[in-house]
C-alpha cells in the first residue's frame, strides 16, 4: 500500500508559525499534463522522504502571467506577479 500524499499548503504552516524552506509551485502543467503530474508526485515524496519542510500556496496560487507577457501585456504580468509574490506572506 502507498503512503498517502501529505502536501501542506503555505496557508497551513503559517496558522501552525513554521515556517517551510520551499515553496514548491505546482503551477497549471502540474496540474493538467500527465507527464508534469508525474514529476510533481515524484518531487512531493522526495521532499516528504527527505524531511525537507515544503509547501505549496494551494487554491492561493494564481494564473502567473505567463500567456500575456508573451502576447505582450506586460501590465496584467506584472499584477500577477506582484499577486503570487505576495500571497501568504
Amino acid at each position: 500500500m502507498s503512503e498517502p500524499l501529505k502536501v501542506p499548503t503555505m496557508a497551513e504552516c503559517m496558522a501552525s508559525g513554521e515556517m517551510p524552506k520551499i515553496l514548491f509551485w505546482v503551477g497549471y502543467a502540474g496540474i493538467f499534463h500527465d507527464r508534469a503530474k508525474k514529476v510533481n508526485l515524484a518531487l512531493n515524496k522526495i521532499l516528504n522522504h527527505t524531511n525537507v519542510k515544503f509547501a505549496v500556496l494551494g487554491i492561493e496560487e494564481t494564473f502567473t502571467g505567463d500567456h500575456s507577457k508573451r502576447a505582450g501585456n506586460e501590465f496584467l504580468f506584472q499584477m500577477q506577479a506582484m499577486n503570487n509574490i505576495t500571497a501568504n506572506v
